[in-house]
């Protein structure tokens, strides 16, 4: 489990009591004797168990460049001997101090001393005009914490469960209320002992797929279900057994009327742009389920919908959030990586067995008709997250069209990829489509510093559970030494049996959290959605374009969208008018009427 974090803001008091007599301070002096009893204090302290001194200080202190011992380190004295020490110094770079390595003698501990020379320590990099300064330490480590609270340290949200666990200490303290500050040291907001946890007032479109988010409204405590829309009277019928408070609606309009803080769309995948447009025109915040849209004409109304509203959009894109790479996600955002150069992703799923009932045995039902490169945010987005850059050009790769689509009544290829060159110059290769032969969902991406991947299904260990790691402390050092591989956090035991890997859960977190003003919490905005989606579609204008690369816009720039407003193309008729697009690029093949009466016959069975 991550360790507790706090920061001291310029301008806070500094509470620095007088020393008492006996009690005198000093500075390391880089002697053996004094790296010794450098060490007895923190080896007592439970911090360096098992190293030498030597060793231990070249873990701690001399691998960090901002460290100056003679300044940095300071002792306490009790009758002329070292009994406790701490490091206060400055990350110049970033212009943050930092408090490091506490730690009291043995036969000196509970007497409240840590505090004394943790103030000079302070005090010592205060001067040098940090924007504040952090330190980190242990729920069990009681006393310290007292300490820092007295002093005028603040607890900071940058891991989830943090609000709870601080929540704890205040209970087993005795303390009524703290100011709990964000990862950028902005007030988060005042944790209050015995608070009633605020819930998002959520509204759901669609009760098939809903019945998730409905299950998690269900089981959460930031989430209420309130409002339900479903044009299937026998839908609505099953929510309204297992959720008599919940309104129920078969009018969209109406249900938008309702009064909810978050509009969750799990309709049909190819009627999400219009109904999120509806939704924020209407000043709803929107949570949207896959995909964003079908195609550029779309695209232009979602943005600018989402930029004159100024209400919420959020992209329900749940491989992200899956253990493994939503870790490396999180490695390449905290630099353990350095800079993202190559990634691979594959979303294959043979999809043969159930597809009847995916596909509800319709020849015109939206995944009859969809292209390969439909869903292509699965396998693209979670890469195109940890790169944190948006892709510029794509070329796109179409399987062959198979007898096994044609048994499945799919009009479209049984797989794509797209080959995808980011602004930064990476490059990612994106694999995915309904119809392989067997299952595979995976992810690669090498940085300057080394490579991280989830596990491969076929090997059973743990698929997108595990993550596979070999990465250098620095760039260049070739020591492979770095094997962050834990994918467990704050919300691990509560997503359990969540969806997709547990994805479901982090996402709708996160979503509800975001809704309530964290502006922390991770979610993937409309711009984002629009770089997962456009590389999947352009993937197929390239195919249709016999192979070219073609440039993806960027719709972020008003001037860009002009050129795409009245693009309507893509596979829906629906959607697409005048411009519709075969499934398959050298046709849409002929599948008899007798295919989609056999699978309906499955159905029925």
């Amino acid at each position: 489990m991550e360790q507790l974090k706090m920061y001291f803001l310029p301008g806070t008091p500094l509470s620095a009591p007088p020393l008492p007599e006996g009690i005198t301070l000093s500075r390391f002096d880089g002697s053996e004797k004094d790296l010794h009893a450098w060490a007895e204090c923190l080896r007592d302290g439970q911090l360096i168990e098992g190293r030498s001194d030597e060793q231990a200080y070249a873990d701690t202190i001399a691998g960090i460049d901002d460290i100056v011992p003679t300044e940095d380190i300071w002792f306490l004295d009790k009758n002329g001997e070292h009994v406790a020490t701490v490091t206060g110094f400055l990350y110049r770079d970033e212009n943050v101090g930092d408090i490091h390595m506490v730690g009291v003698r043995k036969d000196c501990r509970g007497q409240g001393l840590s505090k004394y020379v943790l103030a000079a320590a302070t005090g010592h990099v205060l001067k040098k005009g940090p924007r504040y300064i952090k330190l980190t330490t242990d729920e069990f480590r009681r006393a310290a914490i007292r300490s820092y609270l007295s002093m005028g340290f603040r607890p900071v949200l940058y891991d989830y469960g943090m609000e709870k666990r601080w929540l704890a200490v205040m209970e087993s303290f005795g303390v009524d209320s703290l100011d709990m500050l964000y990862e950028d040291a902005s007030f988060f907001r005042t944790l209050s002992l015995g608070e009633t946890p605020e819930r998002v007032k959520v509204g759901v479109l669609g009760a098939g797929r809903g019945l998730s988010i409905m299950s998690y409204c269900e089981h959460s405590d930031n989430a209420e279900l309130v409002a339900v829309c479903d044009s299937d009277p026998a839908c609505l019928a099953e929510v309204k057994a297992r959720y008599p408070g919940v309104a129920l609606y078969s009018d969209y309009d109406a249900f938008l009327s309702h009064g909810f803080d978050l509009a969750v769309l799990a309709n049909y995948a190819n009627e999400h742009a219009p109904f999120a447009v509806k939704a924020l025109e209407r000043g709803v915040n929107v949570l949207s389920e896959l995909l964003p849209v079908q195609n550029m004409a779309e695209a232009v109304a979602l943005v600018e919908a989402v930029e004159k509203s100024g209400k919420l959009y959020i992209y329900g894109e749940n491989c992200c959030f899956m253990p493994a790479p939503y870790k490396m996600y999180k490695l390449f955002k905290k630099g353990r990586l350095g800079e993202f150069r190559y990634g691979e992703g594959e979303y294959l799923h043979n999809c043969e067995p159930d597809w009847q009932w995916h596909s509800h045995a319709r020849r015109d039902h939206w995944r009859n008709r969809m292209t390969a490169f439909y869903y292509c945010t699965h396998s693209l987005g979670p890469l195109v997250r940890m790169a944190g850059s948006r892709p510029v050009s794509v070329t796109g790769f179409e399987a062959p069209y198979t007898e096994k689509m044609r048994r499945m009544g799919a009009s479209g290829a049984p797989f794509g990829m797209e080959v995808v060159t980011l602004e930064s110059g990476a490059i990612i290769k994106s694999l995915h489509g309904v119809g392989p032969a067997k299952y595979s969902l995976w992810f690669r991406a090498e940085g300057d510093k080394g490579v991280v991947e989830s596990a491969r299904d076929l090997a059973e260990n743990g698929g997108v559970g595990t993550l596979l790691m070999n990465a250098d402390e620095t760039e260049g050092s070739d020591d492979g030494l770095f094997h962050d591989t834990n994918v467990t956090d704050g919300l691990t035991e509560l997503a359990e049996g969540a969806g997709h890997g547990g994805g479901d859960y982090y996402l709708l977190y996160n979503a509800m959290e975001r809704v309530k003003g964290n502006k922390q919490a991770e979610v993937i905005g409309v711009y984002e959605a629009l770089d997962m989606f456009l590389p999947g579609l352009f993937a197929y204008f390239s195919v249709l374009d016999g192979g070219r690369p073609q440039a993806i816009p960027d719709l972020r720039d008003p001037a860009e969208r002009e050129r795409w407003r009245h693009d309507t193309r893509c596979t829906d008729p629906k959607a697409a008018g005048d411009q519709l697009l075969p499934s398959y690029s050298k046709g849409n093949p002929d599948i008899p009427d007798s295919v989609y009466e056999e699978l309906m016959k499955k159905r029925v069975k």
